[in-house]
């Protein structure tokens, strides 16, 4: 009886095709601008927690990424990257550039990639396609 509930329990968490990612099931990045690095003492790029090693690390450049995403469990990779950024004017072009790359790393993948700004979250998230 109990391995036909654990069996039932994990069918019913497994997301189903056609279902909206949950963002709670997703990797959270924040996204620190150099604007801020001086403010906030804190390095700037995307910080991002492994979920496999449950490290905290800042990564200045996309590409760096590529190995937390290789080793994604697959209940994350479907319910994407969920990036929480400072408000958009902080950011400079090379910044942008590495959101881009990100978003490119990420699709060649399979992940969706949503963001928002801080101020509007929760319900500000927007899904993002080729930038």
């Amino acid at each position: 009886m109990w391995l036909r509930a654990s069996i039932l329990t994990a069918l019913f968490m497994a997301q189903q095709p056609g279902i909206a990612p949950i963002e709670a099931k997703g990797l959270h990045i924040l996204w620190a601008p150099s604007a801020m690095a001086g403010l906030s003492k804190e390095a700037p790029g995307f910080r991002v927690v492994d979920p496999l090693t449950q490290g905290e690390k800042t990564f200045a450049k996309a590409e760096d990424l590529k190995p937390i995403l290789d080793t994604l469990p697959p209940l994350m990779q479907e319910n994407g990257i969920w990036i929480s950024t400072s408000n958009s004017f902080l950011y400079v072009a090379e910044e942008k550039r590495q959101l881009k790359a990100l978003v490119e790393l990420a699709r060649t993948k399979g992940i969706p990639v949503f963001l928002c700004e801080l101020a509007e979250q929760p319900g500000g998230w927007k899904k993002l396609g080729a930038l």
